[in-house]
């Protein structure tokens, strides 16, 4: 038991160190002085900084997911999803900002842009966790052209579109520190997939 509270504690300082700073400003010692942990304990769970990092990262996505299914659950209107799901967004880079005292955007997009030309492992699952991410709108934007509520010849090339836009707008808002960068979220989403923002949900 007492292992696994130590490897617990190692997943959940190294995201959030890594996800405040950066992957390189962040090292082994750091995570442990912070977490409690010692180093022996450290090398015992993960061969490398990479292999935690991945764990930890993983390990956030399996939590977000969670929340995420409720965002979407398929008994809510496609449409009421979304608003859901833009809330979500603005809300969480609050929180951090009032934690922080400055925004973070998205922990995997930060750290795949980050990693993506030196480690592998790391940008697989920056990737796999994008990807997933983008699967929720899928399945959203598909029931919404079914029951009408948008007009889309390619929801799925749709979703993904729409995908690319919140998160590069919501790393627009951390690289400008600004929240109200975010006012255009949902607007500019309802726009791209041919609906006033005034629709009705």
């Amino acid at each position: 038991m007492k292992q696994c509270e130590s490897k617990l504690k190692l997943l959940r300082t190294a995201h959030e160190l890594i996800s405040r700073q950066s992957y390189g400003s962040v090292g082994v010692d750091q995570i442990c002085e912070q977490s409690g942990v010692k180093k022996g304990s450290f090398y015992h769970f993960f061969r490398s900084k990479s292999e935690l990092t991945v764990a930890a990262y993983e390990f956030y996505w399996e939590g977000l997911q969670q929340t995420l299914d409720q965002i979407f659950a398929p008994e809510k209107s496609p449409l009421g999803r979304l608003e859901d799901y833009f809330e979500h967004i603005r809300h969480s880079q609050i929180d951090r900002l009032e934690k922080y005292g400055r925004l973070l955007g998205c922990p995997f997009a930060s750290l795949g842009s980050e990693l993506c030309t030196q480690d592998e492992s790391i940008r697989l699952m920056a990737h796999k966790i994008s990807e997933g991410k983008r699967r929720y709108l899928e399945s959203t934007l598909q029931d919404a052209v079914s029951r009408g509520d948008i007009q889309a010849t390619d929801p799925l090339g749709l979703a993904g579109e729409l995908n690319s836009y919140l998160l590069g707008l919501v790393q627009e808002a951390k690289i400008a520190n600004d929240i109200r960068v975010l006012d255009r979220l949902k607007p500019g989403a309802y726009r791209l997939l041919g609906l006033h923002s005034a629709a009705a949900v």
